[in-house]
């Protein structure tokens, strides 16, 4: 599953530039505090237990997340006709989703909210502050921007070779098979599959915010570089200003 995770994780961050959450019904909250490696993300405080107050600034318009990995991936009708058009409607027949390769994936995220920590000055120098008391570790990293679906399916092939029927009550397009109220089911499956089939308030993507490692080094008191051409010259590089605290982390596999 390790490399089917990677390839789901590595597909969603060059689609969308968010970090993806795995497995996908992972809780997350704005305000999360944790380690980041590799595909997992394990939370170990949050914010408010270490005292910090921030103001969440809310999404205010909606949007979908939909991507299917470039390769590995066809959709047909269980009649026996390869389903092409997003547009398409499922039969009443249903459809058949088959994964060639390991990593293979459809993700849907229907009405996405995206939420963000308000004031990143203020949270640069309140995380300063936990660092040099010696309460905030080097390696930990904060949720400042959380992605709220109000449902999302999300199929996952953990082999190289499965495939997933599906029925729903209504007629539903193929670009929306994380409808909710569409009554969507499994009726079969072969291979080892990780699904989440129109599951209401998942938080499939995020980002993370941590000291920045530059920062992290005037900070510690790490050793000046030796210069050379004698007296006057120096290092004048300061600490950084807490409006240039964080930096995001990126994704490392």
């Amino acid at each position: 599953m390790a490399n089917a995770a990677k390839a789901y994780l590595q597909g969603l961050n060059d689609k969308f530039s968010y970090l993806g959450t795995w497995l996908p019904n992972g809780n997350r909250r704005l305000g999360d505090v944790g380690v980041q490696k590799g595909e997992e993300w394990k939370r170990v405080t949050s914010l408010r237990d270490l005292g910090i107050t921030f103001t969440v600034r809310p999404g205010t318009q909606t949007i979908d997340f939909t991507h299917t990995s470039h390769s590995g991936v066809k959709l047909r009708s269980k009649l026996g006709g390869e389903l092409k058009a997003a547009g398409a409607t499922l039969a009443e027949a249903g459809i058949a989703i088959e994964f060639s390769e390991e990593g293979s994936f459809v993700f849907q995220a229907a009405s996405c909210r995206t939420d963000e920590i308000e004031d990143q000055v203020s949270l640069g120098e309140a995380l300063i502050k936990l660092f040099e008391q010696g309460r905030w570790e080097r390696e930990w990293s904060v949720i400042d921007t959380l992605v709220i679906a109000k449902s999302a399916t999300i199929i996952v092939s953990n082999s190289k070779a499965s495939m997933l029927e599906l029925d729903a009550k209504t007629p539903l397009q193929l670009a929306n098979l994380a409808d909710a109220s569409a009554g969507i089911s499994v009726v079969s499956q072969s291979g080892d599959v990780t699904r989440f089939i129109a599951a209401e308030g998942l938080t499939p993507l995020f980002k993370l915010s941590r000291l920045r490692k530059s920062l992290l080094g005037s900070l510690l008191g790490a050793a000046k570089p030796i210069t050379f051409g004698g007296p006057g010259r120096t290092d004048t590089a300061g600490r950084p200003s807490a409006d240039n605290a964080l930096e995001h982390v990126p994704l490392e596999l």
